[in-house]
C-alpha cells in the first residue's frame, strides 16, 4: 500500500504511529452510523479557512441555525489556507484535534489520510456527479466532500489587448510576444509587468506556475512511477518550459521572489501586471478595489508550445476527523451540504467555482447578481473541466493515480526550486531539470 512507504512520513512527520501515540486518549478507534438525533451539550470544532468576511459569516449562519435546531454548538477557528495545516496538525499533536476543517490541497489531505485521522465521506459524496478531477478517491474511499475547484486561469487586460492589436495567444510562443509588447519599462526596470508567473518556495507556486509545463506534456512519473522528468522527450518538453519561464522572468515585476497569493491579486488589480495566474476569487477582488477594470479583464488556459492547453488546480473541500465527535460532525455536515451549500457557494461567488455538476442548473445560485454579470467567465471555466482538450493537472496529482509520492514533491518544493534555479540561478535548464529529477528519486 502506498502509506507504508517511506516517504509517507509527510512534511510534518505525522505518521499514523505517532499520531496514535500522541492522540490515543482522544480519538476514537471505531465509527458507527451517524447518529438519528443529534445529541445536546456536543461541541464542535471547524477549522475554517476561507476567511472572507462573507464566508465566515455564511458559515456562522449556518452553525447558529443548527445549534438552534439540535442543541450542538459549533466553534469556528478561521486561519488563512497558508497556516491551516500546522494549526490542524498542532491541534492533533495537542490531543485536541479539529472535528472538521476545510481542505484545499490533496497533499493535505493525504497526509491525514496517511495517519489514519479521516473518516471517509464516500456515501456523501456519491450521491452526486462531479467535475473532472474534483471528487477523487483514494484507497476507494472519498476523504473530502468538494465545494469548489480553484483552476488556474491566465487573467488578461482585454483594454490593453485592444490597444495593441493582441489576440489571445494560442501558443506559448505567442504567449510570450504578447507579455513582451505589454511590459513598460522605467529605465532599465520593469514598471508594468507583462505577467507574474510565482516562483517562491510555497504552495501558489505549486499551485499557479506550471500550467504551461503542462500544456507541454510534461510528466513527473510513468505509470510504473519511475522518474522520468529527465528523461528522453520528457526532458525536451521540460526544457521548452524552462526556457519559456526564463524569457518569461524578464517580462516581469520586481519583487518576484517573495510573490504569493496576495501578490498575485494585486499586481494586477492595481495595473502593475497586464496578465496574472489567478482562480475566480481575483474576479471578486477587481469588483471590491477596482471595478472598472472588473468590466476590462478576460480569462485563457495556459498554452504550451505546439497549441496544448491546460490550467493547474487545487480544490476546496470538508473534511471530517476521527474524534469522539465524528458521528455528530458527518450528522452535521450532511445537513450543511444539504440545507447550505448554495449559501456557501455564493459567499465567494466567483471562487468557489462549483465541483458539483448540478449546481450550475440551480436556479437561486444562477440568479445571483454578480454570477450573471460575470457568466462569460463562470461559463469558461465550466467549459475547461469539462472538454478533453484542456488538461487539468496539478503538481500534488502527477503519475498514475493519486498517490502521498507527488504530493511529497509538492510539499519538499522541488518545482519552485527548479524554477528558481532558473530565472534567479541563470542555471542551464537541462541542469535544472537534472536536479530536479534527482532530488525527487531521493524523496520517494
Amino acid at each position: 500500500m502506498p502509506g507504508d512507504k517511506k516517504a509517507g512520513t509527510g512534511l510534518f512527520g505525522l505518521t499514523r504511529r505517532n499520531f496514535l501515540v500522541s492522540s490515543a486518549a482522544v480519538i476514537g478507534t471505531g465509527l458507527a452510523a451517524p447518529a438519528v438525533r443529534a445529541q445536546s451539550g456536543v461541541t464542535l470544532r471547524f477549522l475554517n479557512n476561507e476567511t472572507s468576511a462573507a464566508s465566515q459569516a455564511a458559515l456562522r449562519n449556518a452553525c447558529d441555525e443548527y445549534e438552534a435546531k439540535t442543541g450542538v454548538k459549533i466553534i469556528i477557528d478561521s486561519s488563512p489556507i497558508s497556516g491551516s495545516m500546522e494549526k490542524a496538525m498542532a491541534a492533533i499533536n495537542g490531543g485536541q484535534p479539529y472535528d472538521l476543517m476545510t481542505a484545499s490541497f490533496i497533499a493535505t489531505v493525504l497526509e491525514f489520510v496517511h495517519a489514519g485521522v479521516l473518516v471517509p465521506l464516500t456515501d456523501m459524496v456519491k450521491r452526486y456527479d462531479w467535475g473532472r478531477g474534483a471528487a477523487w478517491d483514494y484507497e476507494g474511499e472519498n476523504w473530502y466532500y468538494p465545494f469548489d475547484y480553484n483552476l488556474v486561469m491566465n487573467y488578461y487586460r482585454k483594454d490593453l489587448y485592444a490597444e495593441k492589436g493582441l489576440k489571445i495567444p494560442e501558443t506559448s510562443d505567442q504567449f510570450l510576444e504578447n507579455c513582451r509588447a505589454l511590459t513598460v519599462l522605467d529605465g532599465s526596470n520593469v514598471d508594468v509587468g507583462g505577467c507574474v508567473v510565482p516562483l517562491a518556495s510555497d504552495s501558489a507556486t505549486n499551485w499557479a506556475a506550471f500550467g504551461n509545463m503542462f500544456a507541454e506534456g510534461v510528466e513527473l512519473f510513468d505509470g510504473d512511477w519511475n522518474v522520468v522528468l529527465d528523461q528522453g522527450e520528457n526532458a525536451d518538453r521540460a526544457k521548452r518550459f524552462l526556457d519559456l519561464y526564463a524569457e518569461l522572468y524578464k517580462t516581469m515585476p520586481p519583487g518576484m521572489n517573495t510573490v504569493s497569493f496576495a501578490q498575485l491579486m494585486s499586481l494586477f488589480a492595481t495595473g502593475k501586471s497586464a496578465h496574472t495566474l489567478y482562480s475566480g476569487r481575483l474576479v471578486e477582488a477587481l469588483e471590491a478595489t477596482n471595478p472598472e477594470l472588473a468590466d476590462k479583464y478576460g480569462v485563457f488556459a495556459s498554452p504550451g508550445s505546439s497549441g496544448g492547453k491546460a490550467l493547474s488546480y487545487a480544490f476546496d473541500g470538508f473534511c471530517v476527523f476521527k474524534t469522539p465527535q465524528s458521528e455528530e460532525a458527518l450528522k452535521f455536515l450532511q445537513w450543511f451540504v444539504d440545507e447550505h451549500y448554495v449559501d456557501w457557494l455564493l459567499s465567494a461567488w466567483m471562487n468557489n467555482h462549483p465541483a458539483r455538476m448540478d449546481i450550475y442548473e440551480n436556479e437561486r445560485w444562477k440568479s445571483h447578481p454578480m454570477i450573471q454579470k460575470h457568466w462569460e467567465t463562470m461559463m469558461t471555466m465550466k467549459s475547461f473541466i469539462e472538454s478533453d482538450d484542456v488538461v487539468i493537472k496539478a503538481i500534488d496529482t502527477s503519475g498514475p493515480s493519486i498517490d502521498i509520492r507527488p504530493c511529497t514533491v509538492f510539499n519538499a518544493n522541488v518545482m519552485p526550486e527548479m524554477l528558481q534555479q532558473k530565472a534567479l540561478g541563470n542555471a542551464p535548464s537541462a541542469d535544472c531539470i537534472a536536479a530536479a529529477a534527482q532530488r525527487i528519486r531521493s524523496l520517494i
